[in-house]
């Protein structure tokens, strides 16, 4: 039998994926590899524009339902003695969602499946492409069977073993390792995703359930090995940076409840589009997992795929303009994220100058704390915009560093922290800068592109 598409990936992304496209018409097959859900940790805070994106699918109603909660913005504490800085989700952005990941799954997978022209299965294992030439027109299960389809949409994760046989091979960076358990506990600013700060790496903990906290723990790659290595070394160097009220809840976690490790990677494509087939969600590219920005990135793909799609149908041209917005979105909260993650690490001394701008400059106004949290939640997604509001940083940085001349007697010791946040900020910077102008770039050869079709 013969679909309009095949999604390869039953998960969030892919059955969201299905949703969108049988919502134009479409019939979907949906394959997905394992027989109940993926058994390592994944996404469970999705920020109000992914949510907004859930509620126009109708998939929003039944995740409340299921257990998710909902959650207001971010607190950032940069110790465990100074009260957090809330960076609230804007009134009309409405609010996010927490939510167990197995349980969104399942519950995704559940209410997709009854809709009309959507077939789920599971169990169901892709090993290869069916091509006619250069096009893609199906694939082939682990037993041989053939599923053609006018559109594949490879939806299998940042690890996809689909996305080689396409020579769409990523830039892939290994920046850390994260462990991940949950507890039982209040988190100190009620309904809001927090960061603390102090430790070799952030500490991620939102809310995923009623009374439910999930930590998501960034440790260094030099960090001991083993189980009972990783929890001696958490206890130590972790834990004293958890607020009072939740230490007791972690430290119980650690000793006595499983977590997960596992490797953390920025995965960067350059194309996420061929012939008969798209890449979205992970298999695409992603992310430091700190600003949670993935599933919200994902839902930004699943309604791109579906407008362009349901209007053109799967042509090259509507392929071409998915890759496009795909990536006028996702370049911004690459720079976002990369620069954030290494300024809250901080493991030198312009990354501890430029940390301590940051705050001060979220102190300074709300408009700087609804700038930031607009770039961070995804709904501004301009490059200029975070080049401009790195400079404000940076500014107020050099500015915390020159006052210092004044109290510190010690003006050798200031000179070597100017000079790395010089180092430190026009580098980072600079990266951006010139994936901005990049960006640019490849807008004008795209439009150049269609033009000249």
């Amino acid at each position: 039998m013969t679909n309009d598409v095949v999604v390869v990936g039953g998960g969030f992304t892919g059955v969201a994926t299905a949703a969108a496209l049988s919502a134009r018409g479409a019939s979907v097959l949906v394959l997905e590899a394992a027989k109940t859900t993926a058994p390592h940790f994944r996404g469970e805070l999705i920020h109000p524009k992914g949510v907004r994106a859930l509620d126009q699918l109708g998939l929003k109603g039944p995740l409340f339902d299921a257990g998710g909660v909902p959650v207001r913005g971010f607190a950032v504490t940069p110790d465990a003695q100074r009260a957090p800085m809330l960076l609230p989700y804007g009134e009309a952005a409405g609010p996010g969602l927490g939510i167990d990941h197995p349980t969104m799954v399942l519950t995704l997978r559940e209410v997709v499946a009854r809709r009309p022209g959507v077939t789920v299965r599971t169990a169901q294992r892709v090993t290869d492409f069916l091509w006619s030439g250069s096009r893609v027109v199906g694939v082939r299960g682990a037993d041989g069977e053939e599923h053609r389809a006018g559109l594949v949409v490879v939806a299998d994760g940042r690890q996809s073993r689909l996305r080689p046989l396409l020579g769409l091979e990523p830039q892939v960076q290994l920046l850390s390792y994260t462990v991940a358990f949950g507890v039982r506990g209040e988190l100190p600013a009620a309904g809001h995703g927090h960061v603390f700060l102090g430790a070799p790496g952030p500490i991620l903990a939102y809310p995923f359930g009623e009374g439910l906290v999930r930590f998501c723990v960034d440790v260094p790659l030099t960090a001991p090995k083993g189980r009972e290595g990783i929890v001696d070394y958490l206890l130590r160097e972790y834990v004293p940076f958890v607020p009072a009220g939740l230490r007791e809840a972690m430290q119980a976690a650690l000793r006595q409840t499983p977590f997960e490790a596992c490797a953390t990677h920025a995965i960067s494509t350059e194309k996420c589009a061929a012939p008969g087939v798209v890449l979205v969600g992970d298999s695409g590219g992603c992310a430091h997992p700190l600003t949670a920005s993935g599933m919200t990135n994902a839902m930004n793909d699943v309604l791109t795929l579906g407008e362009v799609v349901g209007r053109e149908g799967p042509t090259d041209g509507a392929l071409e303009e998915y890759q496009r917005r795909r990536y006028d979105f996702v370049r911004m909260r690459e720079m976002f994220t990369d620069a954030l993650y290494e300024v809250f690490r901080a493991h030198d001394a312009g990354s501890r100058a430029l940390q301590s701008g940051v705050f001060n400059y979220w102190a300074s106004s709300e408009r700087s704390r609804r700038v930031s949290m607009d770039i961070l939640s995804g709904e501004n997604v301009k490059p200029t915009r975070f080049v401009a509001e790195y400079a404000r940083v940076l500014g107020r940085s050099a500015v915390d560093v020159m006052k210092g001349f004044t109290r510190q007697p010690r003006v050798r010791g200031r000179t070597r922290e100017l000079r790395s946040l010089v180092k430190t900020s026009f580098g980072r910077l600079e990266v951006a800068v010139g994936r901005t102008a990049r960006t640019v770039v490849e807008r004008y050869r795209r439009g150049l592109h269609r033009a000249e079709r």
